[in-house]
């Protein structure tokens, strides 16, 4: 055996053997025992008119992974829901109100530390219309946007590239020996 000092130290054995055991430990199970971080939802439920706030209506989420839910209080005289500490994550959407229960069919995403917004109003018969600030997106788009994009741009490159590829491959073989 090694009689060196650096062997002998009693304090440099416990520090490899500590060393050793936290580089064994599962790290992901210290990392699952921290706080999730919440962000939160907050809207307006409108009537069909989108003008007139829903009193009483209740909002529901739903994690679509674990199948947790959230509910808000009953919404306020202006229609008015707030959902507090929501865990990250997507949810699918749902308000019961003495008009019906409507549920969305789109997942809404939920960032930790942050305040989403979401205001709906409810047509009977119909899903919930979801209320957005500028424009629908339904614009119909012509060729020329996609070749304003950058796959359309990619895509005019290609071509031309292949195109003066064929045209060099046409005119034979440039060689210096030939």
């Amino acid at each position: 055996m090694n009689k060196s000092p650096v062997f002998r130290s009693k304090v440099l054995v416990m520090f490899l053997a500590a060393a050793f055991v936290l580089l064994t430990l599962p790290v992901r199970d210290f990392a699952l025992g921290a706080p999730k971080a919440t962000g939160a939802l907050s809207g307006h439920i409108f009537n069909e008119d989108m003008k007139t706030p829903v009193r009483n209506a209740v909002v529901k989420l739903r994690n679509v992974v674990n199948q947790l839910e959230y509910e808000s209080g009953p919404t306020d005289l202006e229609g008015m829901y707030t959902i507090p500490a929501i865990e990250e994550g997507r949810y699918v959407m749902g308000v019961m109100s003495v008009q019906g229960d409507y549920n969305f069919h789109y997942s809404i995403l939920i960032k930790p530390d942050a305040l989403a917004k979401l205001s709906v109003a409810m047509k009977p018969g119909a899903p919930p219309v979801r209320i957005e600030q500028g424009s629908t997106g339904k614009e119909k788009k012509g060729i020329g946007d996609f070749f304003k994009s950058p796959a359309g741009i990619l895509t005019l490159i290609t071509a031309v590239e292949v195109t003066l590829f064929a045209i060099v491959l046409s005119e034979g073989e440039s060689s210096p020996i030939r």
